[in-house]
């Protein structure tokens, strides 16, 4: 991979020019300065590079990446042109090249550079905040494609083919970041310090996002106990959700309503009645019953023109804001957790049913159930609950599709197991490991 960034993105790019003989010293006087552009940025401050890591997490949360989680757990479909083949996981690695960019170059090289520019300013928040969105990036990376480039990652001058780590490896290497970075935000709230912007107004501290974020990576790495352990940290109510901030402005537009509305009218929708939608109108029967799913589905859906809901209080309008970790993903992590390690898993299951049922003003009776019966129950609910995020597809394929998530396309036998690496890799690395196919699991899903 090679991760070469251009100036906008503030990272260097050194040249040498050598010129020899007298015609160097006879001309110096003409061509002093001749090279030098002051349109070209060559440094920035970190606080204002800080933005371009935190938006990139924002689209892959809700952009392509999203939209591809949402095909493949069939909580959308794909309804036209090129989104027609998507709808059966007909893809190729061309396809997943903007997913890594948005990771890596965009996003990682950023992430990376805040750290550095904060060390030497002396603000060890900022330093924290970097080291948050790395690690959330490195994370998503090792779950949506395996073995990545990580220790080598994001040096594009003395690593300019990176070697590829170990998945588990790698996710090990993001708590540790997290843990760095807890240690540098301390109390420091979202809202005052290098989130306000872009984020919206919230309670939450960066130390409860970054704790969320722990229990999140270790849910894919399978270790429960630190799920539920770090979970009991993070994200405690709802004014406490990490949201990227929408408005109807040109550049703070949902990107969903982005996508369907102004750039690709008719690609994603509900036109093949995906599961998501059965299961909120009533035929695929729940494994809880929930009378509130009819207003939920109401703000998820415009059945009416087989859509998502992009008008006015919908769950993709132009100014709705989008989750990147919530009290509902951290709540979930926790129920499910525990009740894999013998803990209270019904406690939290209920917080967010009682939470459901304020927010959607529906009834969502609280469960009962124990055993076998209560694990598949949160599992669905955190797939309806998170509809568009990666956590779905990251869950179905660590649980083996325990929900039983319909597979789509006749030849097909399961739904796929990972992204693709991309054609640029295949391309430009000369330690690009080898291709995968779709429906390989991850090491860490095997």
């Amino acid at each position: 991979m090679r991760l070469i960034q251009d100036i906008f993105k503030m990272k260097k790019i050194f040249l040498s020019i050598a010129v020899f003989g007298t015609l160097m010293s006879s001309c110096e006087q003409f061509s002093d300065g001749l090279n030098t552009d002051p349109n070209n940025f060559t440094d920035a401050p970190a606080e204002l590079v800080i933005g371009q890591a935190q938006l990139e997490a924002i689209k892959l949360s809700e952009s392509q990446a999203s939209r591809y989680a949402g095909l493949f757990t069939d909580q959308f479909s794909g309804c036209e042109r090129q989104y027609t083949p998507y709808e059966t996981y007909t893809v190729a690695a061309g396809d997943f090249d903007d997913t890594w960019d948005d990771l890596y170059a965009d996003g990682i090289a950023q992430a990376q550079f805040v750290q550095e520019k904060a060390l030497e300013e002396g603000t060890p928040v900022l330093e924290g905040v970097g080291q948050i969105f790395e690690a959330m990036l490195f994370g998503e990376a090792a779950a949506l494609f395996g073995d990545v480039p990580y220790t080598e990652a994001g040096d594009p001058i003395m690593f300019p083919n990176p070697n590829y780590d170990d998945q588990a490896a790698v996710l090990t290497g993001v708590q540790s970041i997290l843990s760095e970075a807890i240690a540098n935000v301390g109390n420091a709230k979202v809202a005052n310090a290098f989130g306000g912007t872009i984020f919206v107004g919230n309670d939450a501290t960066w130390g409860q996002i970054a704790h969320s974020l722990k229990a999140r990576y270790f849910l894919i790495a399978k270790d429960y106990t630190g799920a539920y352990n770090e979970s009991l940290l993070g994200i405690n109510a709802a004014s406490a959700d990490l949201l990227a901030r929408h408005g109807p402005n040109t550049g703070e537009k949902n990107l969903y309503y982005q996508f369907t509305v102004e750039q690709r009218d008719g690609y994603l929708g509900i036109c093949n009645e995906p599961y998501l939608l059965k299961l909120l109108n009533g035929s695929a029967p729940r494994k809880l019953t929930t009378p509130g799913d009819a207003k939920r589905l109401a703000v998820y859906f415009d059945t009416a023109n087989a859509g998502i809901n992009t008008g006015d209080g919908g769950y993709f309008a132009i100014d709705a804001s989008f989750p990147i970790v919530n009290f509902v993903e951290t709540k979930l992590i926790q129920a499910e957790a525990a009740a894999r390690i013998g803990q209270d898993a019904t406690t939290p299951f209920n917080a967010v049913r009682t939470y459901l049922a304020s927010t959607y003003d529906g009834a969502f009776p609280p469960s009962t159930a124990t055993g076998d019966q209560l694990l598949p129950q949160i599992l669905e609910e955190k797939y309806i609950s998170l509809p568009g995020s990666l956590q779905v597809f990251h869950d179905a394929r660590r649980t083996n599709n325990l929900i039983g998530i319909p597979v789509k396309g006749s030849r097909n036998t399961s739904i796929p197991q990972r992204f693709l690496y991309p054609q640029v890799e295949i391309n430009a690395n000369a330690n690009f490991p080898g291709i995968v196919e779709l429906f390989t699991p991850t090491k860490v899903n095997n």
